[in-house]
């Protein structure tokens, strides 16, 4: 029998760990050094060519030539550039995992980890931005991503936010989030398309200025989390009514009262 997990327990870091390991077994790093050596020179020259051309107009001898290696050398590891794309995020969601929970550990809080998670995401980018060309700009986009193995890395993203999320509920950080999955979304979004606005237009200026009060007005959701049913965009019953004020007001139309909310959409 399986070892039972105490609900009371933090989860954030189970989850990390397997996220950390899918990415060791999805990577399929050769073992031997040397050979290790040149798949990750190869990997690394992939990031520059895939960032500076993109992922259409780059050719594997483009790779091959920036790895300083043979085209055959390359064919050693991979069959087509568009394998290498797909590979290539992979290997570096892997170190931003590992990068995350070494840091995690030394918080005490659901908070300070998600907060970190986040603030994390956006840094990382910043300071691996030919990988994040990479991934927010080509390959995230891509509709062939959802039969690739990144696909995995990408949702092992989302799982350590649900996560945190959970642990916070938990520990009473803040109260049930019953649209979870809306909330990941909302996160999600919010810092990819930051990251996408730096990289294409270099603002904000100052990057991780802006990152901070991003965050806090992100965390800020889950003090009044959405409510199961709540399904209107808000303001949405307000407009309806002014619609139907001016339908009876037009020319010709027959006077009649403004409906009166029930509360359905």
């Amino acid at each position: 029998m399986g070892k039972l997990i105490n609900s009371t327990e933090p989860q954030w870091l189970a989850v990390a760990t397997g996220a950390i390991n899918h990415g060791l077994m999805q990577e399929n790093a050769p073992q031997q050094t040397r050979s290790r050596d040149r798949h990750a020179e190869i990997l690394r020259a992939a990031v520059r060519v895939f960032a500076r051309d993109g992922i259409a107009r780059a050719r594997i001898s483009d790779i091959a030539a920036e790895a300083g290696v043979p085209l055959s050398s390359v064919y050693d590891y991979y069959g087509s550039k568009e394998e290498i794309a797909y590979v290539v995020p992979i290997a570096r969601m892997g170190e931003f995992f590992a990068e995350f929970a070494e840091k995690a550990r030394t918080l005490d809080t659901a908070r300070g980890r998600l907060s970190l998670f986040l603030w994390l995401t956006v840094d990382f980018a910043r300071r691996n931005q030919d990988w994040a060309r990479t991934l927010y700009l080509e390959v995230w986009p891509s509709v062939l991503i959802e039969k690739t193995r990144v696909k995995v890395s990408l949702d092992d993203y989302g799982r350590i936010l649900l996560a945190l999320i959970g642990d916070g509920e938990r520990s009473g950080e803040w109260p049930p989030d019953l649209q979870q999955y809306q909330t990941v979304t909302i996160f999600i979004g919010s810092i990819s398309q930051l990251i996408i606005t730096w990289l294409l237009y270099k603002k904000p200026l100052d990057l991780m200025k802006a990152t901070g009060p991003l965050v806090d007005r992100l965390l800020s959701i889950l003090e009044r989390p959405p409510q199961a049913g709540a399904q209107d965009i808000p303001g949405t019953q307000v407009r309806k009514a002014a619609i139907a004020r001016r339908q009876a007001t037009r020319p010709g139309a027959a006077p009649r009262s403004a409906p009166v909310s029930d509360g359905s959409p």
